[in-house]
C-alpha cells in the first residue's frame, strides 16, 4: 500500500497565514524605502528652481527687482511633481558685516527664494544681495 504525503488544509491556510504577516512586516519598511529615495531629487530640484530664479534676478537687474517688492509667489511643475516657489525681496541696509531690512529705499536689495514640495517637508531657501551701482552702469 502506498501512502499518500501532502499537507492538509488546515496546515496550508496556517502556512498563507504566516506568509502573509511577515511579508506585511516587511513591505512597509520597503516602501518607506522607495519614498525616501526620491528625497534626493526633489531637494536637488529646489535648489535648481531657487538659484534659477536668483540667477534671473540678476541678470534683470536691481531696478526690475524693485517693481516686484515684497512676496512673489509662484508654483511650477517637473517631472510631475508641484513646487512653490516664493520669492521675497526687500530693501536692506549695510552695516558692518550685516545686512538689516530697511522700510525706504536703499541701494540694497535682498531676494529670498524659498522653494517647497508636498512630498518632501525640507525647504530650500537662498538669498543674494543685488546692488543698485554694480546693476546701473550710470551711476557716479
Amino acid at each position: 500500500m502506498k501512502s499518500e504525503r501532502g499537507f492538509t488544509l488546515v496546515e496550508l491556510v496556517m502556512i498563507i497565514t504566516v506568509t502573509g504577516v511577515l511579508s506585511s512586516t516587511l513591505v512597509v519598511p520597503f516602501a518607506t524605502g522607495i519614498k525616501q529615495g526620491t528625497r534626493p531629487e526633489i531637494y536637488a530640484t529646489a535648489t535648481y528652481l531657487a538659484q534659477k530664479e536668483i540667477e534671473e534676478l540678476k541678470n534683470a537687474g536691481y531696478t526690475i527687482a524693485t517693481s516686484n517688492l515684497g512676496n512673489v509667489p509662484s508654483s511650477v511643475t517637473l517631472n510631475g511633481r508641484l513646487y512653490t516657489e516664493n520669492s521675497t525681496r526687500e530693501y536692506v541696509s549695510h552695516s558692518g558685516s550685516t545686512f538689516t531690512y530697511s522700510a525706504s529705499p536703499t541701494d540694497f536689495i535682498r531676494v529670498t527664494e524659498s522653494v517647497s514640495n508636498s512630498e518632501n517637508a525640507d525647504v530650500v531657501t537662498l538669498w543674494a544681495i543685488l546692488a543698485k551701482d554694480f546693476y546701473n552702469p550710470n551711476a557716479n
